[in-house]
């Protein structure tokens, strides 16, 4: 898996062991599972009523942003989480994705 992989289904919960495999070379193996994000394309097929009714299901109480999805990458990227290695981070606010 390159720096670009990303899975078009379900977030891979076997990061455990990749991890722990090439951690010795300093390297960290994690991944992101965001959950409902708002984009155009869910703006295409959702309805404003929809979407708040998808919302109001998250413990946080609204869908997630781009942004939201974009700054779990960031700090997984950077030595805020230089000790964080083989796990998945579900961006997913407050909803246990499963």
């Amino acid at each position: 898996m390159g720096p670009d992989w990303a899975a078009p289904g379900p977030a891979p919960r076997h990061l455990a062991s990749p991890g722990r495999d090439v951690a010795p070379s300093g390297v960290r193996v994690n991944c992101i599972a965001p959950s409902a994000i708002e984009n155009d394309k869910m703006r295409s097929w959702a309805s404003a009523e929809q979407r708040e009714a998808l919302a109001a299901s998250f413990p946080l109480g609204r869908l997630g942003q781009p942004d939201d999805a974009a700054n779990a990458a960031l700090f997984l990227a950077s030595q805020a989480s230089s000790w964080i290695t083989g796990v998945t981070l579900d961006v997913a606010g407050g909803k246990i994705m499963l």
